[in-house]
């Protein structure tokens, strides 16, 4: 008995074997059947449709030549007329709309500047949307007249200059010729042009739009990688069917779905139109399904157990893409987290430097004041002391250490603003050099060695000594960074050169006002920059030094110091080879000179000043100097005194700061234009701004002069209004 159980128990694991063999034979079988089936049964729609394409586009053709031909015919005729007549004869043309009513909505005349002339119902073309040329003379176009309607529209240029117009009613031609034809449950014809603007669409909204550019406008939220593929071949004017993902634009939520699209082109004369047919995929195999719907129920339980085994692998390809997901979604904010600290390092960089240039211009205003009587007290010593006395020596020291300061402080004002004017005087650029060279070799390491070679002599240029120092110690600084720990040469060069040697840089534009400059050329051994960097060096902020030991602006300032000197500078730099920074600087013919102080003849009586200061101290040393040169000075400690004392005595010229309390000096001036209008107008200021210059280019102040004053520094500037007048 055990032995005839054993027996069955295999006879019934054999059979059940079979049968699940058996099956799986079945169904690969008919998924076999199915396949081919509905492939065949899709290809053949396919042909159908590209078919449908091709008797469209020769439809559409037939159309177009048959209005062409009218469009002739009507030109010969106005010819004609106007030719016997001088005026054209609307009443043929009227007849003729009127004939052709059912596509033809009216004829227009344009001028050659395709302004109207005439038309049947008077109304122009207002926008042009898609053109597509016929011939020379003749071109297919969808425009929107001036009624607010579209059409379609064949328009030919006459010799005269003129054009005539056959306007075809587009939605005659959709309604008649291209919405009775059914394509599936929600296909549908798709007339182009060869640049993509859609002529025919069931969608009228959609009329006159590119079929990519104006419906990510309308839908910007689609996704439209796969139709572009599709029109990218349509514009080329090939003709075949393509499957690709899309969306129904015609129904609420403009659901995504796949389709089927057979396009073939429509050739009239030198250009073509795209006729495209559209089919929702399913439309296609759900019939094909149908008739499998019975044996699908027979075999709905093995569906049913591998249908769990996709639900589960599915399950597993979900989880995957949702921790995919989430990993990008960590990285890209680690990226934005990393993108805004850096952006509140910059901000808070930005943020210390416009307080620091705040500072700067309140600094300036109160150690100009308190150089004023240093400078101006040394030059008196200096006067009053015979040469070679250590007393004299002391107080030629004295106003050397102030003047330097002075111009310390002008260029600290300088960095708080761009683009502001600074005092530039006629300096040897070989001495410049020289002491520049000095400064750089003092912060050269032991590894880097500074070479030179100047061939300069007696070479001047207009310009500030302490900026040219600052211009090539940040390209030196720069240049000893890229040589980092090895060893390295630095190499500085300074020759005199024509405008030709920098014109063949290509730079977009060169100065024809100096024949001469002089090239400074900068160049290390360093690790170089590629090209990428190279094309930013300039940027302010731009920087490749590790955070916190660089700011990005050393080299921005270059750039500006370079071209408010009227120069240029640029850089050239190979990865592995080094780096050279070429600087060019306008050479000035006129040779260096000593500057010459006003004597007291040059002043004499003849002159009567009004001094504006809030500062007592300024005042005083002013009215000591002026008073030893017998020139005339009345002092004011602000505006309302002054203005009294105008009323009670003659001045020649007034010299005032800049801001007194608060008060505005050009606003001052102004005041005084109309009444005083003889007087010379000078305006003393820690720095200048663009008020000043302003101010200035309107003739409100004849001039300013930077602060810490002099009576030598007023009396010159007197000087040049006299002359200017």
């Amino acid at each position: 008995m055990s032995k005839i159980k054993e027996s069955k128990r295999y006879g019934t694991v054999f059979i059940f074997c079979a049968m699940v063999s058996v099956l799986l034979i079945f169904c690969c079988l008919v998924f076999s059947i199915w396949e081919e089936y509905k492939e065949t049964i899709i290809n053949n729609q396919k042909k159908q449709m590209l078919l449908t394409t091709q008797s469209m586009g020769e439809n559409l053709k037939v159309f177009i030549e048959g209005y062409q031909s009218d469009l002739n015919a009507l030109c010969d005729i106005e010819k004609e007329n106007y030719k016997k007549t001088g005026r054209e004869d609307w009443s043929i043309l009227r007849s003729y709309v009127t004939n052709h009513s059912r596509f033809v909505y009216d004829v227009i005349l344009e001028n050659e500047n395709g302004k109207l002339l005439r038309s049947v119902y008077g109304y122009g073309v207002a926008s042009t949307y898609s053109v597509t040329e016929i011939s020379q003379e003749v071109s297919f176009r969808q425009c929107k007249l001036e009624n607010g309607e579209m059409y379609l529209v064949l328009k030919k240029v006459l010799r005269d200059g003129r054009s005539l117009s056959v306007v075809l009613n587009e939605k005659n031609y959709y309604n008649s010729l291209v919405s009775n034809i059914r394509l599936g449950t929600n296909g549908y014809v798709v007339i182009k042009d060869s640049k993509g603007i859609i002529l025919i669409h069931p969608q009228e909204s959609q009329w006159g739009i590119n079929v990519i550019s104006g419906r990510q406008e309308m839908f910007p939220n689609k996704d439209l990688t796969s139709l572009q593929k599709m029109i990218e071949n349509q514009n080329r004017g090939e003709a075949g069917v393509s499957e690709y993902y899309s969306y129904w634009w015609q129904d609420p939520g403009v659901p995504e779905v796949k389709k089927v699209s057979a396009y073939s082109p429509a050739i009239i004369g030198n250009g073509f139109l795209v006729v495209s047919a559209v089919i929702d995929y399913n439309d296609i195999y759900i019939p094909v399904a149908a008739g499998f719907f019975k044996l699908g129920l027979v075999f709905f339980g093995i569906v049913s157990v591998l249908l769990g085994m996709v639900l589960y692998i599915g399950d597993l390809r979900v989880q995957k893409k949702k921790d995919t997901e989430e990993i990008a979604y960590l990285l890209e904010l680690n990226k934005i987290l990393e993108e805004m600290h850096q952006s509140e390092e910059t901000i808070a960089h930005q943020q210390r430097l416009q307080i620091m240039g705040t500072m700067t211009g309140g600094i300036a205003h109160e150690f100009n004041n308190l150089l004023t009587p240093i400078m101006g007290y040394a030059e008196l010593l200096m006067l009053e002391l015979p040469e070679g006395e250590e007393n004299y020596d002391s107080a030629s020291e004295i106003y050397e250490a102030s003047g330097k300061a002075k111009e310390i402080i002008q260029q600290i004002s300088s960095l708080s603003r761009k683009n502001m004017e600074t005092a530039f005087k006629n300096i040897n650029a070989a001495k410049v050099l020289g002491r520049a060279i000095k400064m750089v070799s003092s912060v050269c390491p032991a590894h880097v060695h500074l070479e030179k070679e100047i061939a300069l002599s007696d070479e001047c240029f207009l310009g500030n000594e302490t900026q040219m120092n600052q211009v090539i110690l940040n390209i030196c600084v720069n240049a000893i960074h890229a040589i980092g720990h090895r060893e390295g040469t630095i190499t500085i060069n300074g020759n005199r050169v024509s405008s030709d040697e920098l014109k063949q840089y290509k730079l977009s534009s060169v100065s024809e006002e100096w024949n001469y400059y002089l090239r400074i050329d900068i160049a290390d051994d360093g690790e170089g920059m590629s090209e990428e960097v190279l094309k930013q060096i300039f940027d302010p902020f731009f920087t490749t030094k590790k955070n916190g030991t660089g700011t990005g602006l050393g080299l921005s300032l270059v750039e500006q110091i370079v071209h408010s000197h009227k120069g240029y500078v640029f850089a050239e730099s190979k990865l592995g080879e080094g780096s050279v920074f070429h600087v060019f600087l306008p050479v000035n013919e006129q040779k260096e000179q000593e500057e010459q102080q006003e004597t007291e003849e040059e002043s004499g009586d003849r002159l009567r000043l009004l001094v504006i200061d809030d500062n007592p101290k300024v005042l005083r040393l002013l009215e000591k100097n002026f008073g030893r040169l017998h020139v005339p000075l009345t002092a004011c400690m602000d505006f309302e005194e002054a203005r009294k004392a105008l009323k009670e005595q003659e001045v020649d010229a007034i010299v005032t700061e800049h801001d007194i309390a608060g008060k505005s000096g050009t606003d001052f001036f102004m005041s005084l234009q109309g009444q005083y209008p003889d007087i010379i107008r000078i305006i003393m200021a820690d720095r200048v701004t663009r008020e000043i210059l302003e101010a200035k280019k309107r003739k409100i102040i004849d001039e300013y002069i930077g602060k810490p004053v002099s009576d030598s520094a007023i009396l010159k500037a007197v000087k040049n209004c006299k002359e200017r007048v």
